[in-house]
């Protein structure tokens, strides 16, 4: 009688090592790609793997090439290896689908021209009775630079929406001296232009030749875990630009030599493919604001007098670049201050709305509805001297450019709320602020955990209500209220408040000198005369920090023993020894260093626990330094 056997689980089978294919179980060590992982049985392994896949990994799979690779000939660039003719084909069937993929950027006259002539500056400047602004005034070459950057080309280049990255680019246009750039790993709707002197742009490899390390662009549409792998996989083969095709930038002008009404062509800021006519509307101390002729207002922005995407009058004719001629042919420039501030007001408001509808044709009742159609801009400013809360990481925030747009209210909301969340000590609490109100198709991403997460913000299109959800947002982040402001002044409460830190000072100071003059019980008390009568006499700074136990009136005398200090004990300490160093006190806070939490520290720590930098660090280290003697 045949009997059925019981059938169990099969045996596990065991995993072989990619790099030294020994099978072993289990393989702990994995690193992610493009078609999967691959596990090895140790970090040598691992790294040798690494290691052979730059010098002969395969363009199509993952891959290392053993033997003879099959070749695929470029004649503008690399030849690319295939581990075997599979490989190459399923490449090259890749390839042409995506042979269009620069067709939307690749056109021989992709703006709009004046007409099918070149435009007559000559003639415009008698026309409107203006003058150009000197050559002298602009940072631009006198003679715009060769462009030998072709499309497809790849480069190192600053992150314009995170200003602290340096990722892989990849050329998909070339105009005149200009390059139209695309963030690999990113999408084609953050594409941006650069000159080809500019110095956001560097050769591919200098930022590791320079101790650095690339990365992914904001809005990695991968994992971030496999941007290393993508990072391999990109450069492998791929055609980079040569050396002589990045310039030296040109030398600053040493001062704003623009005046008021003059003319020049300036990168729209809403179309930067576009440089147009444009003219100066006004110049404040370092900036100046640029208006564009026979366009309504909306296109006006302030820039820095030395940037780059202002030219002199001709520039586009001697690069080859087209140039867009005036909204309107026989439209005539305004000059003088009418466009002060950026918003004209009072009495010249009528009169810019007269001089818009007579240059563009139009009725006042047509002009008021194209005019309901406008969005708003707006432009924040940044002051690093503010507090910044519990939240926000004060030597980050010092990183920060000063301002931020001019732009649409949505897109300087963005840019504003995403610096925030990059600069934040708690992403998670910051965001979760900002999770509560978002509704609207624009986002942010933020990273903790280990995971990219994508938060939406809320739909604001106006200026006011853009400004009335940034001072909410600073209440809930307990951020001084000037800290982001619509205009650049010093923040009158944190100013007040570091000079009654620097009264301290010279109060202690005086108060020393009674000290040693009289001695009397109404300068100081029995334990502040001992303290300094028996501190070694040092320079005066030390002086100052040893008999910083005193302090104004109102505010209570630090202990003699650093170890019984409070948390505040400690950062009134910080501030009477170096006001500069107040930047730190909600760090000190957050952490809840106290005396005790102090005497401990070393700069090391307070590096590695408290996300200083080496200088603030060296400067803490000191001071505690001095104050251990004090310990009985």
């Amino acid at each position: 009688m045949q009997t059925n056997k019981m059938r169990g689980r099969p045996p596990k089978a065991k995993s072989t090592c990619t790099m030294c294919n020994e099978s072993k179980h289990p393989l702990n060590y994995v690193l992610p790609t493009q078609n999967g992982k691959k596990e090895f049985c140790s970090v040598n392994c691992l790294a040798e793997f690494r290691k052979e896949y730059v010098k002969n990994g395969c363009a199509n799979c993952d891959n290392i090439i053993k033997g003879t690779p099959v070749k695929q000939e470029n004649q503008d660039s690399t030849p690319k290896k295939f581990c075997s003719a599979a490989c190459l084909n399923k490449h090259q069937r890749k390839e042409l689908s995506k042979k269009t993929v620069f067709g939307d950027v690749q056109v021989e006259h992709p703006f709009c021209t004046h007409g099918n002539s070149v435009f007559d500056w000559d003639s415009y400047l008698k026309e409107t009775s203006s003058t150009a602004a000197p050559a002298y005034c602009f940072k631009q070459h006198e003679e715009s630079p060769e462009n030998e950057f072709k499309p497809g080309m790849k480069l190192e280049a600053v992150d314009p929406r995170n200003i602290t990255s340096i990722c892989i680019a990849t050329v998909v246009g070339v105009v005149g001296p200009r390059i139209r750039l695309r963030l690999d790993g990113g999408d084609n709707k953050n594409d941006f232009w650069r000159l080809v002197d500019s110095s956001e742009l560097k050769p591919v490899g200098y930022t590791e030749k320079k101790g650095g390390m690339l990365q992914p662009p904001l809005g990695f549409r991968m994992n971030g875990s496999l941007f290393p792998m993508f990072l391999v996989k990109t450069l492998n083969g791929a055609y980079y630009s040569p050396d002589t095709a990045f310039k030296s930038e040109p030398d600053t002008p040493t001062d704003n030599l623009f005046k008021v009404g003059q003319k020049l062509e300036a990168v729209d800021k809403k179309n930067p493919h576009l440089i147009c006519v444009a003219t100066i509307g006004d110049v404040d101390k370092n900036n100046i604001f640029v208006t564009f002729d026979g366009w309504r207002g909306a296109f006006d922005y302030w820039c820095s007098y030395d940037s780059r995407d202002i030219f002199p009058v001709g520039w586009c004719l001697k690069s080859s670049h087209p140039l867009q001629p005036p909204g309107n042919s026989h439209h005539k420039a305004v000059t003088g201050s009418r466009y002060s501030g950026g918003r004209p007001n009072g009495a010249q408001t009528s009169n810019v709305k007269q001089n818009l509808n007579d240059s563009m044709n139009l009725s006042p009742d047509s002009a008021s509805d194209l005019e309901t159609g406008i969005q708003e801009s707006c432009s924040v400013f940044i002051n690093h001297e503010c507090k910044c809360g519990p939240f926000m990481d004060s030597s980050k925030l010092f990183e920060l450019p000063k301002q931020l747009g001019p732009g649409l209210v949505q897109k300087v909301l963005k840019d504003t709320i995403q610096h925030l969340v990059n600069t934040a000590h708690d992403i998670q609490s910051v965001t979760t602020l900002m999770k509560k109100q978002g509704d609207s198709t624009c986002t942010i991403t933020a990273t903790y955990e280990g995971k990219s997460r994508v938060f939406k913000l809320p739909k604001i299109e106006k200026a006011d209500e853009f400004w009335e959800y940034i001072k909410t947002l600073l209440e809930d982040l307990s951020c001084c209220k000037n800290l982001l402001s619509p205009a650049l002044n010093v923040c009158s409460e944190c100013k007040l408040e570091k000079n009654k830190n620097i009264n301290v000072n010279e109060v202690i100071t005086n108060d020393k000198k009674n000290i040693k003059r009289h001695g009397s019980p109404e300068s100081s008390t029995p334990d502040e005369v001992t303290l300094i009568t028996k501190m070694p006499r040092t320079n005066e700074p030390e002086m100052e920090a040893a008999s910083s136990t005193t302090s104004t009136e109102g505010q209570s005398r630090l202990p003699v023993d650093p170890a019984e200090w409070s948390v505040e004990d400690v950062i009134q300490h910080i501030n009477c020894v170096d006001i500069q160093l107040n930047t730190f006190a909600d760090l000190f806070r957050k952490h809840e260093i106290d005396g005790k939490a102090l005497l401990l520290l070393n700069s090391d720590t307070m590096m590695k626990y408290m996300g200083l930098r080496l200088g603030p660090a060296l400067k803490l280290q000191n001071l505690i330094n001095r104050i251990r003697p004090r310990r009985r």
